[in-house]
C-alpha cells in the first residue's frame, strides 16, 4: 500500500467542486471545509462507488463525482477510530493496488428511534482504542505525533491583565479596551476605536494546579444546525450545540456509554466507513485524524462554562454569517496594528480583539496566513520584549515590566490560535519557509525564560514600608505571569512541534524534519530549563491527591505529555536528562494512579491523554535513548 506524502494543503484544487460546495453549503459551513478528495467508498449503504469525501471540522460528508448532492456520512463526535490499513485489495487493478491508501473510519451508531427519545444531560467519555478488527494489518505509527491539537486561550479577568496600582481611579469610557480592561489597565492609555467585548473566562494557566475543580456537565438542548441529513442511524439526532457566530459543536461519541446506561433498551453499534484513496501524495488521511483531534480538543474545552459562554452571543440574537465582513474587519486590524506610533496598550487591545475574531471564525486565520507580514510583525513584536525588554526603564520598573507581560501573553495565545487548525493552509506553509529563521527566533523566545526587574532599595525612610508591601505585591504578580507565560509558551511550542512531526510523515518532509528541529535546539542552552519546568509542572499538577484538573488544565498535560515524549524519542541528550535528573519524579509522582485520580475521565481527551502518559512511562524506562 502507498504511504501518505504531502504534495499541496489542503486538496481544494477542483473548480468544479469547490463551486458546487459555495453553492449548496451555508457560508459558515463552506468556510469550515478542510479538505476534500476523489475516492471509492464501501459501506453499509455504498459498495465500490467513486465519490468525493469532504472533511469539515467536525463532518465528514459525500458527494457523487462529478457532484450532484452532498449528504454527511459520520459525524466526527461518533469516530471511534482512524486507521491506515496496510492491504492489497481485490477489486483494485495491480497498480492502483501499489498506489492505494486505504482509510478505515470507525464510528459508533444507535438506533435512531431509541435516540429519538434519549433526552437529558449527557457526559464525554471517550471511546477506548478500538482493537484491530478483521484480522488486517493496521499500519503502526510509534514514531508518528498523535495531532491531539489545542490549547484555552487565556482570558482576560485575572492575570491576564494587572491591577493598575494607581491612587487614581480606572478610567469607565468602553472604547478604551474591552471590559475587562477598566479595571485591570495598562499604563499609557490612549483612546481607541471601540473593541468588542469577549466573555470573561478562565484558562488553563489561571487555574492552579493544586485548586480542586469541579466537573461539569453537559446537556443537549438545542436545535441542530441547518445542513446536509445525516447518516441513517448517527448519533446526529442527539446535538450538543454551542451557537455563537456559527461555533456550533456536538457532543462526542464518548457519550454513548453513559447514554446506554441509562437507557438500556438502546443498542449500540459500531460502522465501517472505508476509503480508497487511489494516489500516493494525498495527504487526506492526515487531515482526517487532525481534524478529529482538534475535534476532541475543542469539545474537552467546552466542558469549561466559561469557555462556552466566550463563545456564544453576548446579547440578542445571532448575526448572519457574511465573510465579506470577516475579511473588511481583519483588514482594519491588520492597518491599525502596522500604525508606527501605537502604543503597548494600543497594541494588546488590537491583538485582544483579533484573537476574538479568530476564535469565532476560522476564516480570520486563513486570513492570517495569506501574506507574512502579520506573522513578522508578532513574532517581532515579542523580541522587543523576550527574553528580556529593549527598553531600560522596564529592567528597574517591576509595573512596566508586568505591563510587557501581559502583552506578550497575548500575543502568544493569538499566535497559537493561528497555528491550531491550519495545517491545510498553503499559505501558512510558504509563510513559514519563507520566514524560516523568524520560525526558529519564535522557538527561542519560547524555550527562555522572561526576565523580570530585581529588589530596586528605597533609601526614604518614610517610604521604606510602603515600598516594601508594593514590591512584594508585584514580585508576587510576576511569579504569576511568568507561570502564565510558561503555559501558553508550553501551548504555542506544542503547536509548532507538529510541522515538524507533520514534516516525518510525508507532509512536506523536505521542508521541515523533527530531527532539524531538535538539533536547533539542542545547540540552545534554555531548552534544558524549558524541558524541566515541564516535569516540574507535570509533577506539580499529578501531586494534589483528590483534586481533579479543569478542562484547560487536561489540555496542557496533554501537551507537557506530547513535548517529552518527542524529546524522549528525538533528542538523544534531552532523553539522557529526563531519565537521569527527573528519574526520581518519575517514580513517585508521575505514575499511572495519580493521573487516575487527577484526570476526569468524562473528559473527551482523557483517554488520548492516558495513552500518550503510558507511552512516556515507557520511555523514560527505557535503557537506550533512540537515535536522534
Amino acid at each position: 500500500m502507498a504511504i501518505p506524502a504531502g504534495s499541496g494543503f489542503p486538496a481544494r484544487t477542483n473548480s468544479r467542486l469547490d463551486a458546487f460546495l459555495r453553492r449548496h453549503l451555508a457560508p459558515e459551513v463552506y468556510d469550515a471545509i478542510r479538505a476534500y478528495e476523489p475516492c471509492i467508498v464501501v459501506s453499509d449503504s455504498e459498495k465500490h462507488t467513486f465519490k468525493y469525501v469532504v472533511l469539515s471540522d467536525r463532518l465528514i460528508y459525500l458527494t457523487e463525482n462529478p457532484p450532484k448532492s452532498i449528504r454527511r456520512v459520520v459525524a466526527l463526535r461518533d469516530v471511534v477510530a482512524i486507521d491506515l490499513i496496510d492491504d492489497y485489495p481485490e477489486f483494485l487493478s495491480p497498480q492502483d493496488r501499489e498506489t492505494n491508501q486505504h482509510i478505515r473510519i470507525i464510528y459508533s451508531t444507535v438506533l435512531k428511534k431509541e435516540c429519538e427519545k434519549s433526552k437529558g444531560v449527557r457526559k464525554f467519555l471517550f471511546p477506548f482504542h478500538h482493537a484491530k478488527a478483521n484480522n488486517k494489518k493496521v499500519k503502526e505509527e510509534n514514531n508518528g505525533p498523535v495531532f491531539w491539537r489545542g490549547k484555552e486561550a487565556r482570558g482576560l479577568n485575572k492575570s491576564s491583565l494587572r491591577y493598575h496600582r494607581e491612587s487614581s481611579t480606572p478610567s469607565e469610557d468602553s472604547t478604551l479596551c474591552p471590559s475587562d480592561l477598566k479595571k485591570h489597565s495598562l499604563r499609557g492609555q490612549s483612546t481607541l476605536r471601540p473593541l468588542p467585548t469577549p466573555s470573561r473566562r478562565s484558562c488553563q494557566s489561571t487555574s492552579a494546579p493544586g485548586k480542586a475543580v469541579s466537573v461539569p456537565a453537559c446537556t443537549a438542548n438545542t436545535k441542530e444546525p441547518e445542513g446536509p441529513p445525516d447518516h441513517k442511524g448517527s448519533l446526529s439526532e442527539i446535538p450538543f450545540k454551542c451557537n455563537g457566530n456559527g461555533n456550533e459543536f456536538y457532543l462526542g461519541n464518548s457519550s454513548l456509554t453513559s447514554l446506554l446506561q441509562r437507557n438500556p433498551k438502546l443498542e449500540k453499534k459500531e460502522s465501517e466507513l472505508h476509503l480508497y484513496i487511489i494516489s500516493t501524495t494525498s495527504s487526506i488521511f492526515l487531515h482526517l485524524k487532525s481534524s478529529w483531534n482538534n475535534y476532541i480538543i475543542k469539545a474537552t474545552l467546552l466542558q469549561d462554562p466559561l469557555y462556552v459562554s466566550e463563545l456564544g452571543p453576548a446579547t440578542g440574537g445571532q448575526k448572519p454569517y457574511r465573510s465579506e465582513e470577516k475579511i473588511k474587519h481583519f483588514s482594519q486590524l491588520k492597518s491599525e496594528l502596522f500604525l508606527k506610533d501605537n502604543t503597548l496598550r494600543k497594541i494588546l487591545c488590537l491583538i485582544t480583539e483579533l484573537k476574538v475574531a479568530a476564535q469565532k471564525n476560522f476564516i480570520l486565520k486563513r486570513l492570517f496566513w495569506k501574506t507574512s507580514d502579520l506573522f513578522y510583525f508578532l513574532v517581532n513584536t515579542l523580541h522587543q520584549y523576550l527574553p528580556e525588554s529593549r527598553d531600560k526603564n522596564a529592567l528597574q520598573n517591576k509595573s512596566q515590566r508586568a505591563d510587557e507581560l501581559v502583552a506578550c501573553i497575548e500575543i502568544i495565545q493569538t499566535l497559537g490560535l493561528m497555528f491550531r487548525e491550519t495545517e491545510i493552509e498553503s499559505s501558512r506553509l510558504n509563510t513559514l519557509v519563507a520566514k524560516k529563521g523568524t520560525l526558529f527566533n519564535l522557538l527561542v523566545i519560547l524555550i527562555s525564560k522572561p526576565q523580570i526587574p530585581k529588589f530596586c532599595p528605597v533609601f526614604d525612610i518614610q517610604l521604606v514600608a510602603d515600598s516594601t508591601f508594593v514590591e512584594m505585591s508585584f514580585d508576587a504578580e510576576l511569579q504569576k505571569l511568568i507561570l502564565e507565560y510558561t503555559n501558553t509558551a508550553t501551548a504555542l511550542f506544542y503547536e509548532i512541534l507538529l510541522i515538524f512531526q507533520q514534516g516525518n510523515l510525508g507532509l512536506r518532509s523536505t521542508k521541515f524534519a523533527i530531527s532539524w528541529m531538535m538539533s536547533f535546539l539542542q545547540s540552545h542552552p534554555p531548552i534544558v530549563t524549558f524541558v524541566a519546568s515541564i516535569v516540574k509542572q507535570v509533577v506539580k499538577g499529578l501531586s494534589a491527591s483528590f483534586q481533579l484538573l479543569s478542562p484547560g488544565q487536561a489540555v496542557l498535560l496533554y501537551q507537557q505529555l506530547f513535548i517529552l515524549k518527542s524529546c524522549l524519542q528525538h533528542s538523544k541528550m534531552l532523553a539522557e536528562y529526563i531519565r537521569n535528573d527527573y528519574s526520581e519524579e518519575f517514580r513517585y509522582f508521575i505514575h499511572m494512579p495519580a493521573l487516575e485520580k487527577r484526570l476526569p475521565l468524562c473528559y473527551p481527551i482523557a483517554q488520548p491523554a492516558t495513552q500518550l502518559f503510558h507511552e512516556v512511562l515507557e520511555l523514560v524506562e527505557q535503557k537506550q535513548c533512540m537515535k536522534c
